[in-house]
């Protein structure tokens, strides 16, 4: 087993958590987001989503914001 290169590449994914009208979780996420991002421009889109009715969850509306979470992983390639 040999490392690609010995490259060690970083990814960033944003999820952002609603509930439906049943209660049900719904998670959206986006791949590499900016990273100057903070909570009060994730908390805005969040609501925007809701109050335009942009995606629906099993054909019901999104009424609230769950939680939003913003990962960072380091993948290291393999060559085989």
């Amino acid at each position: 087993m040999v490392l690609k290169g010995g490259e060690n590449m970083e990814k960033s994914k944003l999820e952002m958590d609603f509930l439906d009208a049943l209660n049900k979780r719904l998670r959206i996420s986006i791949d590499e987001p900016l990273e100057s991002l903070v909570q009060s421009q994730i908390e805005d889109a969040m609501d925007s989503i809701i109050s335009h009715n942009i995606f629906l969850s099993n054909g019901m509306d999104l009424v609230s914001r769950e939680g939003a979470r913003i990962i960072k992983t380091t993948v290291n390639e393999m060559e085989f």
